[in-house]
């Protein structure tokens, strides 16, 4: 009987390690700190820059910078992911990144790319929220995890592999990898977006 009631606590700790392991790679990241967004350039630009300068920001005849416009672009143009996901994973990047300048952008082509008003605005909810898909609350998760550990969690990874092939799997790692970057460039050297055009939601000061 000892044995008996051993063993089955043995399994009852066991299982309630294995949810608190799920539970804590499920964990929603938490959004960069809140600072002051420039209300312009930070650095000198050509004379010839358009009213609202990004790439001037970093021009074309240097290398690094055509090298990087080249890298960044890659992933618009050539995607393989499904445009309405790729979106997804863009938009909660620019969420957790406070990238106003890409939110501005992708809330445009996220619409056109299929995307609902209604789910650009539960971006901002998480994975967690209610109405996504299973598929959808893993793409976004998978940004919550690689913005928070910098890890993809194996249940997000395996439910993302039912349908991606490995190709794809990377790619969504360096799609969040590439609109982090970007938002630190845009963020830092005060990339403006164009006159009418809005960028993030309000979010109370969160």
């Amino acid at each position: 009987m000892r044995r008996i009631v051993l063993v089955a606590g043995v399994i009852l700790i066991g299982g309630a390690l294995m949810a608190a392991a799920t539970a804590a790679e499920a964990q929603e990241a938490t959004r960069v700190a809140p600072f002051d967004m420039l209300d312009g350039p930070r650095i000198g630009l050509p004379a010839d820059a358009s009213d609202a300068p990004m790439r001037e920001l970093c021009p074309d005849d240097t290398e690094m910078c055509s090298r990087y416009w080249n890298y960044t672009g890659y992933f618009v143009r050539n995607a393989t992911i499904p445009a309405r996901e790729r979106e997804l994973v863009i938009l909660r990047t620019a969420w957790l990144s406070r990238g106003d300048y890409i939110w501005g952008r992708h809330d445009v082509i996220g619409k056109e790319s299929g995307l609902t008003p209604e789910e650009i605005a539960r971006v901002t909810e998480g994975p967690d929220a209610a109405g996504w898909s299973d598929f959808d609350r893993a793409l976004l998760q998978a940004v919550d995890d690689l913005h928070g550990s910098r890890f993809v969690s194996h249940a997000t990874w395996d439910t993302l592999a039912e349908r991606y092939t490995e190709t794809q799997l990377v790619e969504v790692v360096l799609i969040v990898g590439n609109y982090t970057q970007l938002s630190m460039f845009q963020n830092s050297l005060g990339a403006q977006l164009p006159e009418g055009t809005p960028g993030l939601p309000d979010d109370g000061g969160q």
